[in-house]
C-alpha cells in the first residue's frame, strides 16, 4: 500500500452501495487538453511511494511531462476529507477521490461491486492493516471474474458518488499500481477502464480500456457503443456485440515483466470527448510521468450527448495463468487537470 506525501493527497473512502447488472452475465474485454493553472508538479514517479480506426495515435512520448495543479494546490493535508474523499488541502480540481482505506465492505460501499468468487478485494497490502488497497487477482482456467466500479459525477444513481451533479466531458485520472512480488512476467489484462455510463442501466456508451497483453507494454483500446445517436449498449449486452473498437494504441515501456514485479507504478489516463457531431475527441496514458500513447481526432459519441465521462473500472479479463496472480491499485484520483504522480 501507499502512504500519501503532499503533492497528490491522501484520499479518503466513499460511503455507498452496490448497483449494476450480474458480473455472472456478463464477460469482455475491460473495457490533450491543456491544463490550465499558475503552479507545475512534478509527474514523474518518485522514492516517497513503495516501490479499426480513423483516429491518428502516437506512442512515443512527447516532450513535455509536467502538469499543471491549480493555484490552491495542496500544502496542506491536515482535517477530514471533504464530500469527495479527498484529503483537505487538495486541488480543487480534484474531484474525487478513492485510497480504500475506509472500506470495510465493498459490496455495500462501493459504487459497483460485481465480483464473482475471490476475483476481488479489498484488503492491507503491507503491514500496516489500517493501509488498504483494491487486490485484482487473475484466475487459473478463468478469463474474466468480474469488475470493481468507481463513479464520479452524473450517471448511474448509487451511494459513492463523487461530485454527483457534475458533468465532465474531460477528465484525468491518476492511481498507483504493482504487480505481486512473485508476478512472473505475464500479460495483466486490463488494468483501468475510464467511461461514459449511462446512467440508465450502467451501458457503456464510450471507454478508454488501460490494458496490456503479450510483450507487457500498454496496449490501450478506445470503444464506443453509439450508432446514429443512440446507445446500444444496456449494461447487459456490452460486451456482446453492443461495442465496437474505435482505436487501438501501442506503448513503448515494458512494464508488467519480472524484473517489475512489486513496483508501484503511476498510471495517468485522460479522455477529452468529441464535440457532438465532430471527430476532435482525445485519449492520453502515461505511466510514471512518461507518456505512453496519444491518440487525436476520436469520435466517441457522435451526436449522442445523454452523459459525460463517469467511470473508472477494474476486472480481472485476461489470459488466464497457471496459477493465481495479484495485482493492487490504491489512491485512485479524478480532476480536471492532470494530477501527476507526487
Amino acid at each position: 500500500m501507499l502512504s500519501w506525501i503532499v503533492g497528490p493527497l491522501a484520499c479518503g473512502g466513499d460511503d455507498g452501495g452496490a448497483a449494476g447488472t450480474d458480473a455472472a452475465t456478463v464477460g469482455g474485454d475491460g473495457s490533450s487538453g491543456t491544463p490550465s493553472s499558475s503552479t507545475e508538479v512534478d509527474t514523474g514517479a518518485t522514492s516517497s511511494h513503495p516501490t479499426s480506426t480513423s483516429a491518428t495515435t502516437t506512442t512515443s512520448p512527447m516532450t513535455t511531462d509536467t502538469a499543471d495543479s491549480s493555484e490552491d494546490s495542496a500544502s496542506d493535508s491536515t482535517g477530514d476529507p471533504d464530500a469527495n474523499g479527498c484529503p483537505a488541502g487538495a486541488p480543487s480540481a480534484w474531484v474525487g477521490c478513492e485510497t480504500f482505506d475506509d472500506i470495510d465492505d465493498p459490496a455495500a460501499q462501493l459504487p459497483q461491486w460485481m465480483v464473482i468468487g475471490d476475483g476481488f478485494g479489498v484488503e492491507a497490502d503491507g503491514p500496516d492493516l489500517g493501509d488498504r488497497a483494491l487486490r485484482v487477482t487473475l484466475v487459473p482456467g478463468q478469463q474474466f471474474r468480474g469488475w470493481v466500479t468507481l463513479r464520479v459525477g452524473e450517471g448511474p444513481d448509487g451511494p459513492g458518488v463523487d461530485s454527483p451533479t457534475a458533468r465532465f466531458d474531460e477528465l484525468w485520472v491518476r492511481y498507483w499500481l504493482r504487480t505481486g512480488d512473485d508476478w512472473p512476467g505475464w500479460g495483466i489484462g486490463d488494468v483501468g477502464e475510464l467511461m461514459v455510463l449511462d446512467g440508465a442501466n450502467w451501458g457503456i456508451a464510450a471507454e478508454m480500456a488501460i490494458r496490456s497483453e503479450t510483450g507487457q507494454t500498454l496496449h490501450p483500446l478506445g470503444w464506443s457503443c453509439i450508432v446514429d445517436g443512440v446507445n446500444m449498449c444496456n449494461g447487459g449486452n456490452d460486451w456482446s456485440g453492443g461495442l465496437y473498437l474505435i482505436w487501438q494504441a501501442m506503448g513503448e515501456t515494458v512494464l508488467f515483466d519480472a524484473a517489475g514485479a512489486g513496483q508501484w507504478r503511476c498510471v495517468e489516463g485522460h479522455m477529452r470527448l468529441n464535440t457532438p457531431g465532430a471527430a476532435d475527441g482525445q485519449a492520453h496514458v502515461w505511466v510514471d510521468g512518461n507518456e505512453e500513447i496519444a491518440v487525436d481526432g476520436v469520435d466517441f459519441l457522435g451526436t449522442w450527448d445523454e452523459y459525460g465521462l463517469n467511470g473508472l473500472r477494474f476486472t480481472n479479463y485476461a489470459t488466464p495463468p497457471p496459477r493465481p496472480l495479484d495485482f493492487w491499485v490504491d489512491d485512485v484520483v479524478f480532476a480536471t487537470e492532470r494530477v501527476g504522480c507526487d
